[in-house]
């Protein structure tokens, strides 16, 4: 799937920003943090002459070293831009980080999953929706940093952008974020549980700083700028795979980082990035990351294409995971509990795409369970799926003990031949 080196903050972190408070105010307990810094709150001064970025962004940059308690090596000088420079440079790190075999790849998976409709350009989905919704990224391949302003002002919603990008510089300058991923090649979900630790990581200390500074008046500011229409829009027109991809890192990472905080605060989040989780079970089930259970290897045969016969080529391979197939499941008419229920046994699994004759697609997928029953259960919930997608395709699925493999695309059964071969049918 498509690859982001880039750290960004989007509309989606303002929004689980403000629903973080909102549960505060109701008695969720926020993330810990360290007491209030002594500086003032970033507001103007009392004759209203807005006071100059550079001094502005420095109290900033204080109050995050307090929360966070991680100091600068070096300096990062934060742009502004506007929404007509983001895309363009959205665009330049997109095609820099993906190649067109690969996004080529990701489509046709992702098509024959049903999880983006037939036609789709994942480059032009993934490019309209940050381009309408992120509001600042930081570049540990380039070190720089930029906050877009669609106002021209520095208003309450870019400070808080601000204080989470320079939490990512300081992720960068003493974890290394270039380092993470280089592990994750045609490992998708792995890549998404790293992802999670950094985000979640800044989206704790932007939602510290937020509580400890805005006032009552720019926090309804801020408000304001989380529910911007044309934001909204692109939310709401986005495919939900890619919607709920995009906020997986912000919400549930989170959520990851706040269950290390309660037993280790902030040295427990910077032991994290020497060990960082590597699957979103792991994210999703923080115990199991505490446990370091780790993913089932599982393994296709080689030559998968050579076994499908004349004409067959592998175009790649990928792993899923459990927040991607619960995500498949809801998306393709599951109920949101019982799909959350079939997927959360997972253990393992390894997803191949195969190009046939005449532009012919199959995709194979195998998944481990914890036991038996999930592997039951997931297929149970599986079955009508790929019964659904097998109305204009071939489809089969079979499963025995703790493995189910099933496949879809042309040719379907002939490469569950192959991928399952030696799971016994429990029919």
């Amino acid at each position: 799937m498509p690859r982001n080196r880039r750290s960004n903050v989007a509309a989606l972190a303002t929004l689980a920003l403000v629903l973080t408070l909102t549960l505060g105010a109701c008695g969720v307990t926020a993330p810990a943090a360290t007491p209030p810094p002594t500086t003032a709150p970033t507001t103007a001064p009392p004759t209203g002459t807005p006071r100059p970025a550079a001094e502005v962004y420095a109290e900033i940059r204080t109050a995050v070293e307090a929360i966070r308690g991680l100091q600068p090596t070096a300096a990062v000088d934060p742009v502004t831009i506007d929404e007509t420079q983001l895309r363009q440079n959205l665009e330049a790190e997109f095609d820099k980080e993906n190649s067109a075999a690969d996004l080529k790849f990701s489509e046709e998976t992702l098509i024959a999953l049903g999880l983006l409709p037939g036609g789709s350009s994942l480059r032009v989905l993934t490019l309209d929706f940050q381009g309408s919704s992120v509001a600042g990224y930081y570049s540990p391949d380039k070190k720089q940093l930029f906050v877009v302003s669609r106002s021209g002002n520095l208003g309450p919603a870019e400070e808080v952008t601000y204080a989470h990008e320079f939490t990512h510089q300081l992720q960068d300058q003493h974890f290394d974020l270039s380092k993470l991923g280089e592990d994750a090649a045609n490992q998708s979900d792995r890549a998404l549980a790293q992802l999670s630790l950094v985000e979640g990581d800044a989206v704790s200390v932007q939602t510290a700083w937020t509580v400890q500074t805005l006032t009552p008046q720019e926090m309804g500011q801020l408000l304001a700028a989380s529910l911007d229409p044309k934001a909204l829009e692109a939310l709401r027109r986005a495919p939900p795979y890619l919607r709920e991809t995009s906020l997986f890192p912000y919400q549930d990472g989170l959520t990851f980082v706040t269950s290390l905080m309660s037993s280790g605060g902030y040295a427990a989040v910077n032991a994290a990035f020497a060990s960082p989780p590597v699957s979103t079970e792991q994210v999703l089930h923080p115990e199991k990351y505490a446990a370091r259970e780790a993913p089932v290897q599982v393994r296709l045969p080689g030559d998968l294409a050579a076994a499908m016969g004349s004409g067959w080529t592998e175009a790649g391979q990928d792993t899923l995971g459990e927040f991607v197939l619960r995500l498949w499941l809801t998306q393709n008419g599951v109920p949101s509990a019982t799909a959350m229920a079939a997927a959360a046994g997972w253990g393992g699994d390894r997803l191949s795409l195969i190009r046939g004759p005449s532009g012919a697609v199959t995709v194979g997928l195998v998944t481990m369970w914890d036991t038996e029953a999930d592997a039951s259960e997931f297929e149970n919930a599986a079955e009508p799926v790929v019964e659904r997608l097998g109305t204009v395709q071939t489809e089969a699925l079979v499963s025995g003990g703790k493995e189910v493999a099933l496949t879809i695309g042309a040719e379907a059964k002939l490469l569950l031949s192959v991928i399952g071969g030696d799971v016994p049918s429990r029919q």
